[in-house]
């Protein structure tokens, strides 16, 4: 990916360019060309590169036809101004031009290889650019959720807010067999959590078929969880999953809605991540 260069050093450049070609124009144009590639060449030398760029302008004004090495010069100084693309797109056809035979072959490839590496490395820098951005963004919506709920719920501590979000959640979308609807008489999983150190107990209590419930316990460890948690939902059955942090699997059963499996799953989400230290 080519880097665009600054509006003050693009028009310094054009006005060098236009300079070189007006100044000499009595010049033939074959030794006036090579006159322009003798100071392209001593440019590069001495490193100077925005010059060397504005004699390569000037160069191809003169003629659509270019000599071969006019197309290495060009890659090397595309290459030093960050034009990568550029500088590939002339390297390649100096060796298309040249071949093997080319007294700059061997440069032109390690150059190749030098671009290959920096259009890497700018890929990479671009990438965890992207990536910075995304956390701060990610950062700012975590913060922002937990301040609602904190309002929410009229509490200070955000790991309490989350813990009243998530049992209010799971309570009003729990998963009730069939077409049972009777709050006197429930069906189906009841899950709560509470938060300790290090841990998310969850209780569940189930209903039996032949009456009663029973009460069982687990803990979610929140060491080396991903945060994210996941939902599955299956329409056949009639029912969602929050899927277990550790394992990915099936965990706790709700309702076939969606869109609050979504809402608990990112409830969860965010206090893994609040518990995890944020």
């Amino acid at each position: 990916m080519s880097r665009r260069l600054p509006l003050g050093r693009v028009l310094a450049t054009l006005m060098l360019s236009l300079s070189l070609v007006s100044g000499v124009w009595a010049l033939p144009k074959e030794i006036e060309l090579d006159r322009l590639m003798l100071g392209v060449e001593t440019a590069i030398s001495e490193q100077q590169w925005d010059k060397a760029n504005a004699r390569l302008i000037a160069a191809q004004a003169l003629d659509d036809e270019m000599p071969a090495v006019f197309y290495f010069y060009r890659g090397q100084v595309s290459s030093q101004l960050g034009e990568y693309a550029e500088a590939k797109q002339a390297l390649e056809r100096y060796l298309e031009r040249e071949g093997k035979d080319g007294s700059h072959y061997r440069a032109s490839l390690m150059l190749l290889n030098q671009l290959e590496e920096k259009e890497q490395k700018q890929a990479q820098e671009q990438i965890r650019s992207a990536s910075a951005t995304q956390l701060v963004l990610q950062d700012a919506a975590h913060t922002d959720y937990i301040e609602q709920l904190k309002t929410l719920y009229l509490v200070e501590s955000p790991q309490e807010a989350l813990e009243l979000h998530i049992n209010t959640l799971l309570s009003n979308h729990r998963y009730i067999p069939g077409r049972y609807r009777s709050d006197r008489k429930w069906m189906g999983s009841l899950y709560q959590i509470q938060t300790h150190r290090g841990e998310i107990a969850v209780l569940e209590k189930r209903a039996n078929p032949k009456g009663g419930y029973s009460l069982n316990q687990s803990q979610v460890s929140i060491y080396g969880v991903n945060p994210y948690v996941g939902v599955s939902c299956d329409s056949v059955g009639d029912q969602c999953w929050i899927k277990h942090p550790e394992t990915g699997k099936q965990w706790l059963e709700l309702e076939a809605n969606s869109k609050a499996a979504e809402s608990i799953a990112e409830a969860f989400s965010h206090l893994l991540r609040q518990m995890q230290g944020g």
